[in-house]
C-alpha cells in the first residue's frame, strides 16, 4: 500500500495482509497517510529465501526460453502506469510470455511474474493471456489463490475476459492449476471489505498474535508492544482463544491471570483456566526475582512421566536438519550420540540431493536396528514430532526400510520428550522448546548457529560455497541438540515422581500369529520385488515400486490416528480434522439446538 497523487495503491500483498491480520492493514494504511513506517528489518534467512525466490523465477524464465517461446520483458524503470503501458501494448502484439508484466486498475495494481498467451479470443483478438506466478513452495496455498486472484482481476480490465485458470510455478518444478471461477467472487467480496476498512479504518486497533506475523513487517513492533502491555499471548501455550475468553472475563494481562482466584471463566473448562493460571505464576515469579522455576503436573496413565522409559547403556538422542529450500525439501542430516552427556558418542549420516537422502536414511534405520539388537531395552529419543514424522515420510517418499519403521512404531521405541515435558512438568519459560527448557541444565549456546533457521541458512551458504567450516558449524549444532536432549531426559528423570510407572511395551507390540502373518507377507513382497528389479524389462522397476501401494498410502492415517489417541482433549478440539470434548448422552434424551 502507497500513497500516490491518484489516491492510496492497493497491491494483492495488501489484501492477503488484510486477510491475515487487520491490525497490519490498519497500520500499513496509518503509514501511507503519513504515520510511523515498520521497521526495515531483514535477516539472513529472508535474504536467503528472496535470493532463492529470484533464482527460482529466472530458472523458470530460462525454461521458458528454452522451449522456443518469445518472451517480452518490461523495464523495471518507470512509473506503474508506464510499465503497465508497456504490458498493454505486448499483450496486443501478442507475445508469448511477458515477464514482470505490470497490471492497473485503480486502486489496485500488481507486478505478475509471467503473463502467458493462451489461445482463446479476447479483446485483443484471437488470443487472451493467464497469470503464472512463480513460488517457493511445495504445494498451491490460500495465498497464492488470493494473490493471483487479483491479478485476474486486473487482466480482465485489459483484455475484457477473465483468465479462466491461475498457474502458480512451484518450487518442485511442477505446476498447480487453479479455476478462476473457483475464487474469483470471494476475492472480489475481500476486495470490497478491504477498501471499506481502508477508507473508514477504526479511530484504534489492537494487535494479537496471529499466523500472519511470521511474514509481517510490523511483527517486531507488536512483540514490542505485546511485552509492554503484558499482553496474555505472553503466557505459554496460551490459544487464541483461551485469550478470547480470558478478556472476555476482564482478564488482559499476565499479571491479572496469575492473581486470579478461582477457576470460572465463561467459555473455559475449569481444568483449562488453571492450567493458565498456574503458568502465568511460573512466568511472573521469574519475571520478578529472575529464578528459575518448574512444578511436576499430577501423574496420569499414560502421559507425561509414564511415557517414559528405563534407561539403558544403549539409548540414543537422536535429531535430524532438514533445508526447505532444496526442490521439495530435504533432510540432510540424522545426528546421534550415544552414551553419557559428558562422553557422548556423535554419528551422523549427511545428504545433499535425493538419492543420499535415501542412502542416509537407511544408514540412519539401521544404526537405530543395529543398536535396538545389541541392546534390546533401549529407545531412541526426541525431542517434537520432526524426528519421528520425517521417519515415517521418508520411508514411504523412498520405499524403504518401511517395515522397520513400522516395529520401531509398533514397539514404541521413539520416545518424545517434548511430550513428557508438556504433559508432566510446567516451567516458567515463555515457550516449551528443547532451547527454554535448556535453562534447567544447560549452560547457554555458543557458536554462529543458534538456530534451525540459522541451520538453513549455514547450510544453503555450504552448498554455495563448499567451505568444511560451515559444514562443521552444522555438525556441532546438531551434535549439541542431541547432547541436550541427552540432558533433557537425564534432568526428567532426576525429578520423575516415584509413583510414575515406566513405559514398557512388549517387543512385538502386537499378537503373535498377527506379527507371523504380517511379516510373511513382507518376506513374500520383498522376494517378488527383488524379482522384478532384476528384470531387463523397464516396466518391471515401476511395477515393484507399486507393491503395497495401497497400504503405504493408508499408513499416515493410521499414523494420525494412533497419535491422537493419547493426546489431550485440548489438543483434539483444535484439530480440524477430528472431534475432541465429546461426552455420551444419555439414552434417548435429545437437545435442542438452533437451526443453521
Amino acid at each position: 500500500m502507497r500513497s500516490t497523487a491518484g489516491g492510496l495503491l492497493f497491491s494483492a500483498s495488501d489484501l492477503v495482509t488484510f486477510m491475515g491480520c487487520r491490525h497490519a492493514t490498519w497500520l500499513d494504511a496509518t503509514a501511507a497517510r503519513g504515520g510511523p513506517r515498520p521497521p526495515e528489518i531483514v535477516d539472513a534467512q529472508t535474504a536467503l529465501l528472496q535470493q532463492r525466490g529470484l533464482e527460482h523465477e529466472r530458472a523458470y524464465l530460462r525454461e521458458l526460453g528454452e522451449a522456443g517461446l518469445a518472451i517480452e520483458t518490461i523495464a523495471a524503470e518507470g512509473t506503474v502506469d508506464e510499465r503497465a503501458a508497456a504490458t498493454r501494448e505486448a499483450m496486443k502484439r501478442g507475445a508469448d510470455i511477458i515477464y514482470q508484466g505490470a497490471l492497473i486498475d485503480r486502486p489496485w495494481h500488481g507486478y505478475s511474474d509471467f503473463l502467458r498467451r493462451v489461445e482463446v479470443p479476447s479483446l485483443f483478438g484471437g488470443w487472451s493471456y493467464v497469470v503464472i506466478d512463480t513460488k517457493l513452495a511445495r504445494s498451491a496455498k490460500a495465498s497464492h489463490a488470493v494473490q493471483l486472484g487479483v491479478y485476474a482481476k486486473l487482466l480482465k480490465s485489459e483484455q475484457a475476459l477473465l483468465p479462466g485458470t491461475l498457474h502458480v510455478k512451484l518450487g518442485d518444478g511442477t505446476e498447480a492449476l487453479l479455476r478462476t471461477s473457483d475464487c474469483s467472487d470471494y476475492i472480489g467480496a475481500a476486495m470490497q471489505r478491504f477498501e471499506q476498512f481502508v477508507a473508514v479504518p477504526p479511530a484504534a486497533s489492537e494487535s494479537e498474535p496471529c499466523a500472519q506475523c511470521q511474514y509481517c513487517h510490523w511483527a517486531s513492533v507488536c512483540e514490542a508492544r505485546w511485552f509492554e502491555t503484558d499482553h496474555l499471548s505472553g503466557v505459554a501455550n496460551m490459544r487464541s482463544t483461551q485469550a478470547r475468553y480470558l478478556r472476555e472475563a476482564g482478564i488482559s494481562t499476565m499479571a491479572q491471570l496469575a492473581s486470579l482466584k478461582g477457576s470460572a471463566v465463561k467459555g473455559l473448562a475449569p481444568a483449562i483456566v488453571e492450567r493458565l493460571t498456574h503458568q502465568a505464576r511460573l512466568q511472573m515469579g521469574k519475571r520478578t526475582d529472575g529464578q528459575d522455576r518448574f512444578e511436576i503436573l499430577p501423574i496420569e496413565a499414560g502421559r507425561g512421566f509414564c511415557r517414559m522409559p528405563r534407561p539403558d547403556p544403549g539409548d540414543m538422542f537422536f535429531d535430524m536438519e532438514g533445508d526447505p529450500l532444496y526442490p521439495g525439501g530435504l533432510e540432510y542430516l540424522f545426528g546421534f550420540v550415544t552414551g553419557t552427556a559428558d562422553k557422548a558418542l556423535f554419528t551422523a549420516f549427511w545428504a545433499h540431493d535425493r538419492a543420499e537422502e535415501k542412502r542416509a536414511f537407511e544408514e540412519a534405520v539401521d544404526f537405530i536396528v543395529e543398536r535396538l539388537e545389541a541392546h534390546p531395552d533401549a529407545h531412541v529419543y526426541h525431542y517434537a514430532a520432526y524426528e519421528a514424522s520425517a521417519l515415517k515420510r521418508l520411508s514411504t517418499l523412498h520405499g524403504t526400510r518401511e517395515a522397520e519403521i513400522d516395529d520401531l512404531l509398533r514397539c514404541g521405541k521413539l520416545v518424545d520428550l517434548y511430550r513428557v515435558v508438556a504433559e508432566g512438568v510446567r516451567v516458567s519459560e515463555p515457550r516449551y522448546s528443547i532451547k527454554n527448557m535448556e535453562v534447567f541444565y544447560m549452560e547457554k549456546r555458543a557458536g554462529e548457529v543458534k538456530t534451525a533457521g540459522e541451520s538453513v541458512v549455514m547450510y544453503e551458504r555450504w552448498r554455495e560455497l563448499q567451505d568444511v567450516a560451515l559444514i562443521a558449524e552444522i555438525a556441532e549444532y546438531n551434535r549439541i541438540d542431541c547432547v541436550s536432549t541427552v540432558m533433557l531426559r537425564d534432568w526428567l528423570l532426576g525429578i520423575r515422581p516415584a509413583t510414575a510407572v515406566w513405559f514398557v511395551r512388549s517387543a512385538s507390540g502386537e499378537d503373535k500369529s498377527k506379527t507371523d502373518k504380517r511379516e510373511a507377507a513382507e518376506q513374500r513382497t520383498a522376494e517378488l520385488s527383488e524379482r522384478l528389479h532384476r528384470s531387463s524389462d523397464p516396466s518391471a522397476a515401476v511395477l515393484a515400486d507399486l507393491l503395497e501401494f495401497h497400504r503405504r498410502e493408508a499408513k499416515p492415517d493410521y499414523w494420525a490416528m494412533f497419535d491422537r489417541q493419547l493426546r489431550p482433549d485440548e489438543d483434539l478440539i483444535d484439530d480440524a480434522e477430528c472431534l475432541g470434548g465429546l461426552t455420551a448422552a444419555p439414552v434417548g434424551q435429545g437437545v435442542a439446538d438452533k437451526q443453521s
